[in-house]
């Protein structure tokens, strides 16, 4: 399958399954609350709320009545993240897996629940796969191009979430860990990690005063039990014991993923695949931060699932492929009205 080819395919697949009847949706008590929230003064959500540059996109098509209309930011943002993920799967996962990975992502019943809400989560999840995208391309070639671009859009998605601070943190560390194999990125990677972080600290003060001062439970043997619930929910968009089947599944390739991870400790490919599945979602299930935060671990999930899936012999895999459509079939029965 060409890359252009897939893509198309990926965007059409999200468009069916993300605007099948929502005009006759009714806004939640949340969602109301966030459009109130969104017509605040501009001064006032960049000093107060987590999610200013989500809240301007509502409140610039608040005036709306249709449920699409009010939902116009979250689906075009889902299907630019969608072409941003292209590029971040075939970089990270690469040119082989990168178009079954995609389609994953494109059909997802966690995505698609997302953008049918008034949520920042796809806006979020944009950002993300052009901050990875940017940070893998700065990696291999070293040109300041990609760098400056990866600042700008990682400053951006604290407007969003600042819960994404996660993001420059994650990519700090890989950086520091495979820095033998890339020793000549270090000086020029460090000084937009601190402008970066200078951003944070300066332009999000209230917010990122909120969200640091979050405190973490102390870790129990319960809180297993809630990795399971956030692993089900990423996988499936669905909770105990509905999820069990398509969550096993998706267990069963994501091992298979891991063992053609293998080499991560020289493949800051994989490195960086493995940790932006695990961070987001261990960081949701201890602090609740919101579906921004864990949607951001999907294209690592699909990716490696997608690795995965090779592994298996064709017959092998196309049994896998029916069984996957079959639990995402389920998973929407369950999503739509």
């Amino acid at each position: 399958m060409s890359r252009a080819l897939g893509l198309s395919l990926s965007l059409l697949a999200y468009a069916v399954l993300v605007l099948y009847d929502l005009d006759s949706a009714a806004l939640s008590t949340g969602d109301k609350s966030l459009v109130q929230r969104a017509s605040k003064p501009l001064q006032t959500l960049f000093a107060n709320e987590p999610d200013p540059l989500y809240l301007l996109l509502v409140n610039a098509c608040a005036r709306g009545e249709s449920a699409l209309w009010l939902h116009l930011p979250s689906i075009l943002c889902g299907l630019l993240a969608l072409v941003a993920g292209a590029r971040m799967l075939r970089g990270l996962a690469g040119a082989h897996a990168a178009p079954g990975a995609l389609l994953l992502l494109a059909a997802s019943p966690f995505l698609a629940a997302q953008a049918r809400a008034l949520s920042p989560a796809t806006l979020a999840l944009l950002l993300v796969a052009l901050s990875y995208a940017l940070f893998w391309e700065y990696l291999r070639s070293g040109k300041a191009g990609f760098l400056i671009g990866w600042t700008v859009v990682t400053a951006l998605s604290f407007g969003v979430q600042v819960s994404l601070i996660f993001l420059p943190l994650l990519q700090s560390v890989i950086a520091l860990f495979y820095w033998k194999r890339y020793p000549q990125r270090q000086a020029l990677w460090w000084g937009a990690l601190a402008v970066v972080l200078a951003i944070f600290a300066f332009a999000f003060r209230e917010p990122a005063t909120q969200f640091l001062s979050t405190q973490l439970p102390p870790l129990q043997a319960g809180q297993l039990t809630q990795l399971l619930t956030t692993f089900c929910l990423l996988s499936t968009n669905l909770h105990v014991p509905e999820a069990l089947v398509g969550t096993a599944l998706f267990a069963l390739l994501v091992a298979a993923g891991l063992r053609a991870c293998a080499d991560w400790r020289k493949d800051a490919r994989h490195g960086l695949l493995v940790a932006g599945l695990l961070v987001p979602c261990i960081a949701y299930a201890l602090t609740q931060q919101g579906t921004a935060l864990l949607l951001c671990a999907l294209p690592s999930l699909c990716g490696l699932a997608a690795m995965g899936l090779r592994l298996f012999p064709q017959w092998a895999r196309q049994g896998l492929w029916a069984a996957g459509a079959i639990c995402y079939s389920w998973s929407y029965w369950n999503l739509y009205p």
